[in-house]
């Protein structure tokens, strides 16, 4: 009973872990994502690259989640969804203004 209690606790860290490290911007992955690409190629191009890299990711994942709740059926799944799409909204508003910002500035 003690064994099951911690293998729980594990495998609920390495899913929270897995779920940081998505190549989404918010998130952990995403964050070195940017970075990794900053230090390639300046911080304009991090910034498109990581925000396309971003939504990629989520579509695919939409693909995935569809498939996923044919078979499982939890509703966890879409409202973990839904959180994903927002963040990826909210850093496409971001980007935007961003790259108005680097416009202005080259002009």
């Amino acid at each position: 009973m003690y064994y099951t209690n911690i293998a729980i606790i594990v495998y609920t860290n390495l899913l929270l872990a897995i779920f940081n490290l998505l190549p989404i911007y918010p998130l952990d992955g995403g964050r070195i994502l940017q970075e990794i690409v900053n230090i390639q190629k300046g911080k304009q191009e991090a910034y498109r690259i990581t925000n396309s890299i971003s939504k990629i990711t989520v579509i695919i994942l939409t693909a995935i989640v569809s498939i996923v709740i044919l078979y499982i059926h939890n509703i966890a799944f879409i409202l973990i969804l839904i959180y994903l799409w927002f963040l990826v909204i909210k850093n496409e508003k971001q980007y935007i203004i961003k790259n108005k910002i680097y416009e202005q500035i080259k002009s």
